[in-house]
């Protein structure tokens, strides 16, 4: 038997089936969750962002490291055993291998795509950063900001939030300049949730594991659009509860969503119904201001790491009789295709 029949096939078989079907039932998962009208649209951060990024990283990891249990001395599966006149078997460790490649080429596909705005050392844009700097020290709720803050001269770029492990705010001088004292501390006090919570990070493992799923990414996208357009009003109230002018805070929005480059992201006001859906939250709660009636939400990441490791884990104690039903169903499936 070819020894890349069950590392060839196998792969594909985990593509188009074992990855849309965990697609498929996060998508279920989330459905039910969206639909809890007493939870309203900022309900379960927690669980929504686990079914989002656990449908692709979870089985890929199971599977992955089910792989190289087999290869490990006395693991192998015994389809190979009976396969092969060698008790040699590197169809497990080709399978694992391939997984990694196709998962880490579809991340770099991702990773190519983002777009960074660096700050720029001009001396309109020192003196900015400058003037920035004296607004959050007087800001008890923005102070931590002191020394995140960037500017670049960019055109049409308005504010964003980068950095992985130690995030930044990148402002644009001129929309900077276009906004009042009052709009612009507000704006920095939504990206100021996002710093807190590690966001931009946050992001980057949604969009990776979308990226690790090419079948199943349609059903989930709409789901983890729904998911951000609840982050960022999410960080739009915890901004208010903080001490931001809400209408500053909506006239902020408003202003970052008119440049005209259509690659530029600020405030997370990347469509006209995301848009529309946050400033009517503004508005109501500048009529009535929200207040924190339960414990504040905390990072997904602590669960995802666990879930994680725990998929890597299982099939070491466990077993990995699935690993062995696929690959020997893959064999058996070419062997009657061509005899």
């Amino acid at each position: 038997m070819n020894e890349l029949v069950f590392p060839v096939v196998g792969a594909l078989v985990v593509v188009t089936l074992v990855l849309p079907l965990f697609a498929l039932l996060a998508k279920a998962g989330l459905s039910l969750l969206e639909r809890d009208a007493a939870g309203g649209p900022l309900h379960g951060f927690i669980l929504r962002y686990l079914l989002l990024t656990g449908a692709s990283t979870l089985p890929l990891a199971w599977l992955v490291s089910a792989a190289l249990h087999q290869a490990e001395p006395g693991g192998t599966v015994l389809a190979c055993l009976f396969d092969h006149a060698s008790d040699i078997c590197l169809e497990p460790g080709a399978f694992a291998a391939m997984l990694c490649a196709g998962a880490l080429a579809c991340s770099a596909r991702a990773l190519l795509g983002r777009r960074r705005v660096r700050g720029s050392a001009t001396l309109r844009a020192r003196a900015l950063v400058e003037q920035l700097e004296v607004l959050v020290a007087g800001q008890p709720a923005l102070a931590f900001l002191s020394g995140r803050l960037r500017v670049t001269e960019e055109p049409e770029f308005a504010l964003e939030t980068q950095g992985l492990l130690w995030p930044h705010v990148i402002i644009g001088a001129d929309y900077a300049q276009a906004l009042s004292v009052e709009s612009l501390t507000s704006a920095l006090g939504h990206e100021a949730e996002h710093v807190r919570a590690l966001d931009p990070l946050r992001y980057l493992v949604l969009e990776l594991a979308l990226a690790m799923n090419p079948v199943g990414r349609p059903l989930l996208a709409p789901h983890a659009f729904r998911w951000i357009a609840a982050r960022e009003a999410h960080c739009d109230r915890e901004a208010v509860i903080h001490g931001c002018a809400p209408l500053a805070l909506a006239e902020a929005i408003v202003q970052a969503a008119r440049p005209r480059c259509p690659s530029v992201v600020a405030l997370g006001a990347r469509d006209t119904a995301m848009l529309r859906f946050r400033v009517g939250l503004l508005f109501a709660f500048a009529e009535r201001r929200p207040s924190r009636c339960c414990q504040r939400s905390h990072s997904a990441f602590p669960a995802v790491l666990m879930l994680v490791g725990l998929a890597l884990l299982l099939p070491h104690g466990t077993g990995t009789a699935a690993l062995d039903a696929l690959h020997i169903s893959a064999e058996h499936a070419l062997l009657y295709a061509w005899p």
